[in-house]
């Protein structure tokens, strides 16, 4: 699609030459596959009300799921430990924890936006 928009051609006509809809038209105007791509919105999470009290214990030291996750469950916590661990993952790799992980997109579904 950049090819075919970049030599002049327009987006409905780009479209109809590999037999795709005009719906690329997003896929032609990004110049990044950020930009081609709509994140979700981040989901609330059960672990949200906790997440201060996460990276203050996190802060103080405290890196066992396990441990946290007791803790929590003593304050009324109904997630599962999985929850906590994958939390605890993303402070460990300086990542924020109450924001979606933006990974680049696979082969596979770089190749079906091509196709639907």
């Amino acid at each position: 699609m950049r090819a075919l928009t970049d030599a002049g051609r327009s987006c409905s006509t780009a479209a109809r030459e590999p037999g795709l809809d005009r719906m690329v038209r997003r896929y032609a105007k990004a110049r990044t596959w950020r930009e081609a791509i709509r994140l979700a919105p981040r989901r609330p999470s059960t672990l949200d009300p906790y997440l201060d009290y996460l990276r203050q214990r996190w802060d103080e030291g405290e890196r066992s799921a396990k441990i946290l996750h007791q803790e929590f469950l003593g304050n009324g916590y109904l997630g599962h430990c999985e929850r906590v661990k994958m939390a605890l993952a993303s402070l460990g790799q300086g990542m924020p924890v109450d924001e979606p992980r933006e990974r680049e997109p696979s082969p596979h579904e770089a190749a079906r936006w091509t196709i639907e």
